[in-house]
Formats: structure tokens, C-alpha cells, sequence
């Protein structure tokens, strides 16, 4: 199951427009996520939206701490700029050896009317 089907946006936060989120591409943004603040991304690939920390499950990095673009070249994956770690960008799963059977940590957030919520109940926007 997509983190990204419709669900009832009440009580959810606006993180974008839809526009902002291309085929493959990410948007960056911070959340507080059970009393810490924390990197948080959004993806968009086979045109569904996912959330997730934006956090490598091998080392506490960020997956863009050394390039900004987070798929891997072939846009099939989700790739960690520091050692190369892939993952799933459906599942968050972890696809490299060393870390198999770790996933990223997945965030709730839905698309509706060209807009992209986050509706995760442990989290909130940072406003700066």
C-alpha cells in the first residue's frame, strides 16, 4: 500500500503544490517527529508521492548529504550520496547487502488537489 493514497486530509499540513514534486524528483523540508526535529523528504516515482525521513538506515546521514539529487542515475531507486545505499521508493526498503532488511522510516502524507499534506501523527511542519 502507497503512503500516498487519498486518505481524509483532516488535521493534515500542507507541505507544497504538486507542481513542485516532478517524476523522480524530491523536495526537502524539516518536521519535529516524536520530539526531535528532523530532514524529511518527499519523492515522486511511477507518479505516486511517499514520504520519508530523510535519514540513511546504514549511517545517521542525510541520503543528499554529499549530492542533491536522490534517485541513483537510472531514476530507479533511492540512493544514499555518501556510500551508495539503495532503497525501494515504494517500500523504503534497503536493496544493498549490508543493510538488507532495513527500510527507511516512512512518513504519511497524501496528494489531493494538486497539494501534498503530511499527515503522520507523530509529526508536525517546522516553521522557521
Amino acid at each position: 500500500m502507497s503512503n500516498s493514497e487519498y486518505r481524509p486530509l483532516r488535521g493534515g499540513e500542507l507541505i507544497c503544490s504538486s507542481d513542485h514534486l516532478a517524476e523522480r524528483d524530491s523536495h526537502l523540508f524539516r518536521i519535529h517527529y516524536r520530539g526531535e526535529l528532523r530532514d524529511a523528504m518527499l519523492i515522486r516515482h511511477n507518479g505516486a508521492v511517499y514520504g520519508y525521513l530523510n535519514r540513511c538506515v546504514h549511517m545517521p546521514k542525510r541520503l543528499d548529504c554529499e549530492q542533491s539529487y536522490i534517485f541513483d542515475k537510472s531514476g530507479k531507486f533511492i540512493r544514499c550520496s555518501m556510500h551508495g545505499i539503495i532503497y525501494d521508493p515504494g517500500s523504503g526498503l534497503c536493496q544493498s547487502e549490508i543493510c538488507a532488511g532495513k527500510a527507511l522510516t516512512a512518513l504519511k502524507v497524501g496528494e489531493h488537489d494538486n497539494s501534498i499534506y503530511l499527515l503522520e501523527k507523530h509529526a508536525s511542519l517546522y516553521a522557521l
